[in-house]
């Protein structure tokens, strides 16, 4: 698959899974600027790559890429549900969820569980945007078409 159907496919078994989320495939980093301009979408997911430290030739014409997956959790106060709750149990939802995900690529290796990371990436004042922004990482190494 090529590396944009790879992040669509992604997206699609996020939506799935987290229904009551905004899932959006993302460019990468962004800023703290950059923070009140994706309060609309809360709650949301988003999800990019953000790296390919590594590739190597697999046979005539194919390819395999060391991915590190970024994906964005942004909580909204939900209901009786407060933003931060409902980012930190996403989080942790996830990680559990995560190390079974090949993402339906054929030749797409699992997860390691001890690879994936979250982190609260904002706290204090931007606490009165009314939004959690916490971040998980994670390597997996997924065959790729350039073609």
């Amino acid at each position: 698959m090529a590396p944009s159907a790879i992040v669509a496919a992604a997206v699609a078994a996020l939506a799935a899974r987290y229904p009551g989320f905004k899932v959006e495939a993302h460019g990468g980093r962004f800023a703290e600027s950059d923070v009140p301009l994706l309060l609309a979408k809360a709650p949301a997911l988003l999800l990019g790559c953000g790296g390919l430290p590594r590739l190597e030739a697999v046979g005539e014409r194919g390819w395999r890429a060391d991915w590190n997956w970024a994906l964005y959790v942004l909580g909204a106060d939900v209901g009786a549900t407060g933003r931060d709750a409902l980012a930190l149990d996403t989080c942790a939802d996830l990680m559990t969820w995560l190390p079974e995900q090949t993402w339906g690529v054929p030749g797409a290796r699992l997860v390691d569980p001890a690879a994936i990371s979250a982190d609260n990436l904002f706290t204090g004042h931007v606490n009165i945007l009314r939004v959690s922004l916490w971040g998980l990482t994670w390597p997996q190494s997924i065959p790729l078409t350039l073609e």
